[in-house]
């Protein structure tokens, strides 16, 4: 580590200290591998695209190039929120933690509410619309790294002495139409390829198509091949639970399979905790958690945190950490590098389950 990077390191630690805080508390994702907690709407490392506000909890120099967590605030819009487009290098999954917006991935569409996910793979022509006031996209991005794309985009850098996710003004409905060719030509070497030709289906049923899919109604299974799009609607998608420790429910989004090794998402739901002792964990590959719901309280280098809803651990790898939770349903999204994650450590005690709760005893 260079000399100024310790002394900012030490400088940051002592301040979090005087505030009360634990030194895991972070406003931006630091620029190295290191244990750190961020909270919703950090006041640091936000910039503007148009109306959409995006904030970077793990970047690519944060997670050593594994993964890139990136959150997108905005109110409405009878625009699409990018120009059609591929990447040929990063694999991007949408997550809905508020709101609702419109996905579209090759021939299929989906309204993606609360809790909803996509997965859009390498080489799928994507976009999306986004469509209720208050609406927060969370993307997972492999390998990490894809945050120079909105920086390079950006308005402007962000800044809100309330912490308000996006400055609330009315939504816009003029039309953006295609950005300049040199703009489509920069845009390559930071792994957008436009795709101008692309028409978003509009022949959308309760926001999905091809019509009669089951969304929302039967279970979505997360395929057992990789390179093709998919979607899991909020507690829809196949779920296993562990009785080791308390009550954990786990929903997977990405698979072994379906992240091609290189990372594993999803969600897990436990319950509270009586007179146990959280299981200790030390992973081969970097973890990330966003609180869903409730409370997750996360200890690693000898500090406790609680998160809350919107709330970021990041957790490198052979770090060990603990987790649990004092409130009676707490539900986070994990991603896992590699393909020996909390994930794959939990399914390996699992049964199969019905349910998106747990037993009532």
């Amino acid at each position: 580590m260079h000399a100024f990077t310790a002394v900012l390191a030490v400088f940051t630690t002592i301040s979090r200290l005087a505030e009360g805080r634990s030194s895991l508390h972070v406003h931006s994702a630091p620029t190295f591998v290191r244990p750190y907690v961020i909270e919703h709407y950090a006041p640091a490392q936000a910039v503007a695209l148009g109306q959409q506000i995006y904030r970077f909890p793990v970047t690519g120099a944060s997670s050593g190039g594994a993964f890139s967590l990136i959150s997108t605030s905005s109110p409405s819009s009878s625009e699409l929120g990018s120009i059609p487009h591929r990447h040929q290098t990063h694999h991007e999954n949408f997550f809905c933690l508020k709101g609702r917006f419109q996905l579209w991935a090759e021939d299929e569409a989906r309204l993606l509410t609360v809790g909803d996910y996509g997965s859009i793979p390498r080489n799928t022509t994507h976009t999306y619309q986004i469509l209720d006031p208050d609406t927060e996209i969370v993307g997972v991005l492999a390998p990490g790294g894809f945050e120079d794309l909105p920086f390079f985009l950006a308005d402007s850098n962000y800044t809100s002495s309330t912490r308000t996710p996006y400055v609330p003004t009315t939504p816009s409905n003029s039309s953006s139409g295609s950005p300049p060719e040199a703009i489509i030509t920069a845009l390559r070497s930071l792994d957008v390829y436009a795709q101008l030709d692309y028409a978003p289906r509009t022949d959308l049923v309760n926001g999905s198509a091809p019509s009669g899919n089951g969304w929302h109604t039967t279970t979505d299974a997360v395929p057992t091949v990789n390179f093709t799009p998919y979607f899991v609607a909020k507690d829809y998608g196949e779920k296993y639970l562990n009785r080791e420790n308390g009550y954990q429910i786990v929903q997977p989004f990405v698979t072994n399979v379906t992240g091609g090794g290189e990372f594993t998402q999803g969600s897990v739901t436990i319950s509270r905790q009586f007179n146990a002792t959280p299981s200790a964990y030390a992973l081969p590959g970097h973890t990330a958690f966003e609180v869903l719901e409730g409370a997750l309280n996360v200890r690693m280098q000898m500090e406790t945190v609680m998160l809350i809803t919107g709330d970021v651990a990041f957790i490198p790898a052979n770090t060990s950490f603990e987790y649990w939770s004092d409130v009676a349903f707490t539900k986070f999204m994990y991603v896992c590098q590699g393909v020996q994650g909390l994930d794959q450590q939990l399914l390996v005690n699992a049964e199969a389950w019905g349910f998106s709760v747990f037993p009532t005893a």
